[in-house]
C-alpha cells in the first residue's frame, strides 16, 4: 500500500521550532493531508449513486488521481495542487465554501495563522474536540474590526500570470479559458478541462524547465507561503478573482478597495471612513510594500500603472491593461517575489512574538501581561501579552508609516523597550530585519 502524504507539521509551534526550516519559504502544499482525503474518497466510493451521476467508479478514479503535493519542482507541485478534484476542498489559504464545516478536511494550518496574528474568530468552539477537527465559519470578525467580517485569500495569484505565459508561448491551445476565473485546472470535471490538464502535464513531464522565466518559476514556489496570505473583507476573494478590471492581481485589488469605483464598499461607504479603514488595513496586515508614502497603491508593472492612472482620472473601472505585456512578466514576477519574501519574514517574526518562540526554536517564557483598552475583548486570544500591546499600539492605528518595515520595527522596539519582554522582541526583530533588508 502506497504511503500517502501527511502534513509536515501538526501545529504552528512545531513549525516555528523547526530550526532547519526556512519558514518564510515553506510551501503550505506540504500540509496537504492526502491520507485523510483518500480515506474520505474511499468512504464515498462505497455509497450508491448520488446527484450528478457520481458513483463508486467516479470516486475510485479520483482516488487513483490523488498525488502528493511535495517532491517535485515548485511548478510541478503547483500543477498537482490545481489538479485536485474540484470537491477536494484543500486550499492553501484556508478558503472553504460553506459555513460550519469540519476543519479536519481542510487547511487548518493557514487558518491558525490568521487566528494567531489577527484574532480571527472563525473557530466554533466545541468542548472536547481538537481544533483541527472542530467546525468553522467561512467568514468571521477579527481584531482589525469585528464589524468587517473577513475571509482568507491568496494575495498574489500565480495562475493568471502562468496562463498568460502559456498563451504567449504555446498559442491557442490554452486560449479557451479566456481568463474568466482561476478554477481551470480541475482534472476530470469535463472533457475540455481534462484535455487542458493533460496538455499542461505533458509539457511538464517532457521538460520541467520549459518555463524560460526564472522569476515565474520562483513565483510558483512562493505563491503558497506565509508572506502571500491575508484576510480580506468577506466575499472579496471571489469577487476580485472574476472581475475583468482586477483579474486577481493584488495591487489592482487594493486600489479597488481604497477607491471603490464599482459601487461595492467593502471598507465603508463614506470616502473619509474608507480611507481611514484602508490605512489601518494596510498596517494591520503588514502591507507596506504595496503602498507609497501617501498610502496610494503601488503598481506591480507599467501596464497596471497606466490602468490605475486612467481610473484615477475618469473614476471608472478599466479592463484594459490588466494583463501585463509579455515583456513585463519577468519584472512583475520579480516584484511580487520580493514583496512576498519580505512580508513572509515579517509574518514569521510576528508569529514568534505572538507565540513566544525565539529564532533558536526555544520557548522565550514571556511574562508581560496586557492591560490595554481591549483587554476584555481579547481575553480569549491565545497569544502573548506583548503581541497584543504591539497590535493595539502600532498595527491598529490609522497612522501612515512611510518608512515601511523599518519604521514599524523601530516603533515596536521603542514601544516594548521598557517591558520585561523587550529583549526578546529585539532579538526577533534583529533576526528578521537582517534578512528583510538584505538581498
Amino acid at each position: 500500500m502506497m504511503t500517502r502524504q501527511a502534513p509536515k507539521y501538526d501545529s504552528l509551534r512545531s513549525f516555528l521550532k523547526d530550526t532547519q526550516e526556512r519558514h518564510e519559504l515553506f510551501d503550505i502544499k506540504e500540509q496537504f493531508d492526502e491520507a485523510l482525503w483518500y480515506a474520505y474518497l474511499e468512504e464515498l466510493s462505497g455509497r450508491g449513486p448520488v446527484s450528478g451521476g457520481r458513483d463508486g467508479a467516479f470516486y475510485q478514479e479520483r482516488m487513483d488521481s490523488l498525488r502528493p503535493l511535495r517532491g517535485g519542482t515548485p511548478l510541478a507541485n503547483f500543477l498537482q495542487y490545481k489538479g485536485l478534484p474540484k470537491f477536494c476542498d484543500f486550499d492553501c489559504d484556508g478558503t472553504v465554501r460553506k459555513d460550519y464545516l469540519r476543519q479536519g478536511y481542510y487547511s487548518w494550518f493557514p487558518r491558525e495563522i490568521y487566528r494567531t496574528l489577527w484574532n480571527w474568530q472563525d473557530l466554533c468552539r466545541v468542548r472536547g474536540v481538537p481544533f483541527q477537527y472542530a467546525t468553522i465559519r467561512q467568514f468571521a470578525g477579527s481584531c482589525y474590526d469585528d464589524e468587517i467580517v473577513m475571509g482568507p485569500d491568496t494575495m498574489n495569484s500565480f495562475w493568471i500570470t502562468f496562463s498568460l505565459y502559456l498563451i504567449s508561448h504555446y498559442g491557442d491551445t490554452y486560449r479557451w479559458n479566456n481568463f474568466r476565473n482561476t478554477v481551470f485546472f480541475r482534472e476530470g470535471e469535463n472533457g475540455r478541462q481534462r484535455d487542458r490538464a493533460d496538455r499542461i502535464r505533458e509539457l511538464v513531464e517532457a521538460d520541467e524547465n520549459y518555463i524560460a522565466s526564472e522569476p515565474l518559476r520562483k513565483f510558483a514556489g512562493l505563491t503558497h507561503t506565509v508572506g502571500n496570505l491575508s484576510l480580506v473583507p468577506a466575499g472579496y476573494n471571489g469577487y476580485r478573482g472574476t472581475q475583468p478590471c482586477m483579474k486577481d492581481y493584488f495591487d489592482l485589488s487594493l486600489e479597488n478597495l481604497l477607491h471603490v469605483r464599482d459601487g461595492k464598499c467593502y471598507l465603508g461607504e463614506d470616502a473619509g471612513v474608507r480611507r481611514k479603514n484602508f490605512v489601518r488595513y494596510v498596517n494591520a496586515f503588514f502591507l507596506w510594500d504595496y503602498v507609497d508614502e501617501r498610502y496610494e497603491t503601488l503598481p506591480l508593472c507599467a501596464s497596471h500603472a497606466a490602468q490605475m492612472k486612467a481610473q484615477r482620472q475618469t473614476g471608472k473601472l478599466e479592463a484594459r491593461g490588466v494583463l501585463p505585456c509579455v515583456e513585463e512578466i519577468d519584472g512583475l514576477c520579480g516584484a511580487i517575489n520580493e514583496k512576498i519574501r519580505r512580508r513572509g519574514l515579517f509574518v514569521v517574526a510576528m508569529l514568534r512574538i505572538a507565540l513566544g518562540i525565539d529564532p533558536a526554536g526555544k520557548d522565550a517564557g514571556l511574562c508581560y501581561v496586557y492591560e490595554g483598552a481591549r483587554r476584555d475583548a481579547w481575553a480569549r486570544w491565545d497569544v502573548s501579552g506583548i503581541y497584543k500591546k504591539i497590535m493595539e499600539e502600532v498595527f491598529l492605528r490609522d497612522t501612515r508609516y512611510s518608512g515601511g518595515y523599518g519604521e514599524v520595527a523601530d516603533l515596536i522596539r521603542s514601544g516594548t523597550a521598557g517591558s520585561r519582554d523587550g529583549e526578546f522582541v529585539e532579538e526577533v526583530l534583529d533576526a528578521a530585519w537582517n534578512q528583510i533588508d538584505g538581498s
